[in-house]
């Protein structure tokens, strides 16, 4: 058989979302490949979830044939030149089969043997039933926008992933406790969680350029989703738990405002992902003339300050946020939203977006850290 080098390279790029390589069971270090009549699918497995990726190619064998290929396998076949073919041949009995390679690497002809193992000891897709829904492209996309607000603390299971509500008339919501995120969205009207490692898979170009089926379906207390774009299959199990109830650290009153332009907004963003990764907050303090001074003062590596324009209404308090949860504030929404130092602030965006970031304590050395940049 005959593999388009470039298809062997796309799919690489989807398929290493899911890491299977790190399995500790040996046949899900593999990935499976099934020829068929019309074309050829990859699909790879952890067991929690199920990717696979088709193309259509010249008629095949009549009935499906199906074979495992093993890292090192796959590591060779991404070395061939853009646009060659990779002749595969599959050989030996089903307990001790090898992989045969031939193709072009530099213009120069490669060949290569690799074991592998039987490929009906590879684990079956599971199987989803029930009514489809399709979700428009742009519920991916502000899937990838909501996830970094999701927790990755393995202690708080049900928050390791990203929320689908239909209440609100749809909405995404993920939370790490001491942050949330929140986006309208078309989604299926059976609430579930979806896990980061699946959310990862969806950010995918394959999923968030166009619309996307979905079903959902309970099996022996475990929930699945399948998620289809294209010639791109997704499955995978669902988070199993009661999501806390995001309503209420959500402050509904919030007078004072600073808007931030997108240059500036963008400019701030890349000053907090440059902090360092510590504890210690980021106080803003206000000017009259509308000027947001930012600073971040740490015991080992000094005082950080930033000034930047910015639309202010009413009297903003100084607060502290910590620098990776207000970059990801400011990501979702520009307008920045306060009542006083000691409650939420919440970025806004009008679409719909918002993010709400918990405030840090604001210590004495820090507050004459930022008296002294202000002067």
């Amino acid at each position: 058989m005959n593999i388009p080098a470039n298809f062997i390279k796309e799919s690489t790029k989807l398929l290493s979302r899911i890491r299977h390589p790190r399995t500790t069971l040996p046949v899900l270090t593999h990935v499976l490949a099934t020829l068929d009549a019309s074309g050829i699918t990859l699909a790879i497995t952890d067991l929690d979830r199920w990717l696979e990726t088709r193309m259509d190619l010249p008629a095949g064998p009549t009935a499906s044939e199906s074979f495992l290929v093993p890292p090192d396998a796959m590591k060779a076949m991404t070395r061939a030149d853009k646009g060659s073919e990779i002749k595969v041949i599959c050989r030996g009995p089903r307990k001790h089969r090898e992989l045969r390679l031939t193709m072009t690497c530099g213009g120069i002809p490669v060949e290569s043997t690799h074991p592998t193992l039987d490929a009906s000891e590879f684990s079956e897709c599971p199987s989803v039933e029930g009514d489809e829904t399709t979700l428009p492209a742009r519920t991916m996309e502000s899937l990838t926008v909501i996830a970094g607000c999701a927790s990755n603390d393995v202690t708080r299971y049900v928050l390791n992933g990203v929320l689908f509500t239909p209440e609100d008339g749809g909405r995404l919501i993920a939370t790490n406790g001491r942050m949330l995120g929140s986006t309208p969205a078309v989604v299926p009207p059976i609430p579930f969680i979806l896990p980061n490692q699946t959310v990862e898979v969806l950010a995918h170009p394959a999923f968030t350029g166009s619309d996307v089926q979905v079903r959902i379906w309970k099996v022996e207390e475990a929930e699945w989703i399948s998620i289809s774009s294209g010639n791109h299959h997704l499955v995978s199990k669902c988070i199993e738990g009661n999501f806390p109830n995001y309503r209420q650290v959500i402050p509904a009153y919030t007078p004072d405002l600073a808007t931030f332009s997108s240059d500036n907004r963008a400019a701030v963003i890349k000053w907090l992902r440059g902090l360092p990764d510590t504890q210690h907050g980021v106080h803003l303090s206000w000017e009259k003339k509308g000027h947001l001074t930012l600073t971040q003062s740490t015991e080992s590596d000094g005082t950080s300050v930033l000034r930047v324009p910015v639309e202010i209404e009413g009297k903003p308090p100084v607060i502290a946020f910590h620098p990776r949860y207000l970059a990801e504030g400011l990501e979702i929404g520009s307008t920045l939203c306060l009542v006083d130092e000691l409650s939420p602030g919440i970025c806004r965006n009008p679409n719909g977006r918002f993010c709400v970031i918990m405030p840090m304590r604001v210590t004495i050395d820090t507050a004459k850290a930022v008296q002294s940049a202000a002067a």
